[in-house]
C-alpha cells in the first residue's frame, strides 16, 4: 500500500528518509525552511592563493565506520578524498609541556575508570575521581569539549570517554568538491518533492491522518517523518508538535552541543596540520582538498557555548580571528577577513550536534527513536552508535522510512 508521507527537514536525515520512502514506493513531500538542502551540511567556496577553494561551514569529517555515508556517495558517484591529516590527533599548542601521547594516556586511564564505575557520572566526575590535575587534564578536557561541544560536567562519562580516548592517528575523508554534494544529489533525485522555503508551523495528529501546516498552507498526510534539528524540535516556540511525556523525558537527557567554524584564506599552500588552543577551546587544521593537494585555507572549529561567546562569535568573530592568527603564525595567512559560521545563533538549527547527559540510558535511546502514533523521528540525535554525526543522521533516516514501510505493507526491511 502506498502512503502519503511528509518529511520535515531536508538535512541528511530527512533526505535519507525521503529517498528510501520513494525507493519503497511511497508518495513523499519534503518541507525545508531554508532555500537549500543539506541543513548543517553546508559547503561554500572562498578565494585563497589566487583561486577558489571549498570550505565546509558545517559537518566535515567522514570517519571509519561510515558505511551508510559511503553507500550513499557511491550511489551518486561521489568520491571521498583523504584529508591527509588525522581528525584524532591535535597538538595542544598553548600547553607546550603536554604531548598528544600524554593526552592519550590520560584518556585511556579515564576511560578505564569510567567503564569500571557505575551510576550517572559525567566526564568531570571521572576526572575528579582519578585525581588528575594540571595541564594534561586541561588538554584532555579541551579535546572533549571541542568534540562534544558541551562542558565535561554535562556529558555522560563512559560513552564519551570510550570514543574520545581514541588517539590513534586514523584517516579521515571529505567528499570531493564539498560534502554538500551528497545532499545536493539526494535533493536533485527527489526533484519537485522537495519544497524549499516552507517553514513547518504545526503538526496535528488525528486518528488516521496527520495535518501539517507550513507557511504556505495545510496538507494532510498518512505519516510524518520529523527530521528537524534537535534544537528546533526541543524549542517550543519554533514548531508545535504534541510530543508525549515519555519522549520529552528522553529528550531532557540529550544535551544540545554548540559549535562554530571559522575559515581564513592563506596566500600559499601549507602542509597538513592539526593544532588546538586548550584555553580557548578551538582547534585548527589544514587538509587535502584532492589527493596530495592541500587547500590554502586554515579551518577552525570551536565548541562549548561559554568559550564561543568569549571568542566573540555573537559579535562577528573578530576576537577569534585574532587568536587564530596568533596561534597559526606558522601559516602564510592572507589579509582577507575570516568567514564565520555560528550555529548556536542560526534559528533553523539552534546549535550544532548533540551529546548525552549523565543518566542517559538505552531506554532513552529507544524512546528517542520510537514513533509517536503516525509521527516517526530521524536526526543525528537518534542513532545511538553515531550520535551527532553525519552517519547517524543517514542511518536514522533510513530506519524511519523502513519502519513506515513495514507498518503500511507488513514487509520486512529490504
Amino acid at each position: 500500500m502506498t502512503s502519503r508521507v511528509a518529511v520535515l527537514g531536508a538535512g541528511l536525515a530527512g533526505l535519507a528518509a525521503a529517498a528510501e520512502l520513494v525507493r519503497l514506493g511511497h508518495d513523499v513531500t519534503v518541507f525545508e525552511a531554508r532555500d537549500r538542502v543539506g541543513g548543517r551540511v553546508w559547503s561554500e567556496s572562498i578565494t585563497a592563493a589566487g583561486g577558489y577553494h571549498v570550505i565546509e561551514r558545517g559537518a566535515e569529517f567522514v570517519l571509519n565506520g561510515y558505511s551508510t555515508f559511503r553507500d550513499y556517495c557511491a550511489a551518486h558517484d561521489l568520491e571521498l578524498v583523504d584529508t591527509g591529516m588525522s581528525y584524532y590527533i591535535r597538538v595542544p599548542a598553548d600547553r607546550p609541556g603536554v604531548t598528544t601521547e600524554d593526552m592519550a594516556t590520560l584518556g585511556r586511564r579515564a576511560a578505564d575508570a569510567a567503564a569500571a564505575g557505575s551510576g550517572a557520572r559525567s566526564v568531570a566526575d571521572v576526572l575528579d575521581e582519578i585525581a588528575v590535575t594540571g595541564p594534561a587534564r586541561e588538554a584532555l578536557e579541551a579535546r572533549i569539549e571541542m568534540s562534544t561541544s558541551v562542558r565535561t560536567d554535562q556529558v555522560t562519562a563512559e560513552e564519551t570517554l570510550e570514543h574520545v580516548a581514541s588517539f590513534e592517528p586514523g584517516p579521515s575523508w571529505r567528499v570531493g568538491g564539498g560534502n554538500q554534494g551528497l545532499p545536493n544529489a539526494l535533493g536533485a533525485a527527489l526533484g519537485s518533492r522537495v519544497r524549499l522555503g516552507e517553514t513547518v508551523q504545526t503538526v496535528l495528529q488525528t486518528a488516521d491522518k496527520v495535518l501539517v501546516t507550513t507557511t504556505s498552507g495545510s496538507e494532510t498526510f498518512d505519516y510524518v517523518v520529523v527530521a528537524l534539528p534537535f534544537g528546533v524540535l526541543a524549542h517550543p516556540t519554533d514548531v508545535s508538535i504534541d510530543l508525549p511525556e515519555w519522549k520529552t523525558a528522553a529528550m531532557s537527557r540529550v544535551v544540545q552541543g554548540n559549535a562554530a567554524k571559522l575559515h581564513l584564506a592563506l596566500e600559499s599552500t601549507p602542509d597538513t596540520s592539526a593544532v588546538m588552543s586548550v584555553s580557548d577551546r578551538f582547534w585548527t587544521w589544514t587538509a587535502n582538498a584532492a589527493p596530495g593537494d592541500v587547500s590554502p585555507v586554515v579551518n577552525c572549529f570551536g565548541g562549548e557555548l561559554d568559550h564561543l561567546r568569549a571568542l566573540g562569535i555573537d559579535q562577528g568573530g573578530a576576537d577569534w580571528e585574532e587568536k587564530v592568527r596568533a596561534l597559526r603564525a606558522d601559516l602564510d595567512l592572507a589579509s582577507a577577513p575570516a568567514v564565520l559560521t555560528a550555529w548556536p545563533f542560526d534559528p533553523l538549527a539552534r546549535g550544532a550536534y548533540t551529546a548525552h547527559a549523565p543518566g542517559f540510558t538505552l531506554a532513552d535511546a529507544e524512546a528517542l527513536a520510537a514513533p509517536h502514533g503516525r509521527l516517526y523521528f530521524a536526526g543525528e540525535y537518534i542513532d545511538l552508535e553515531y550520535t551527532g554525526l553525519m552517519e547517524g543522521a543517514l542511518r536514522s533516516g533510513d530506519s524511519a522510512a523502513r519502519a513506515i514501510d513495514h507498518r503500511t505493507t507488513g514487509k520486512a526491511a529490504s
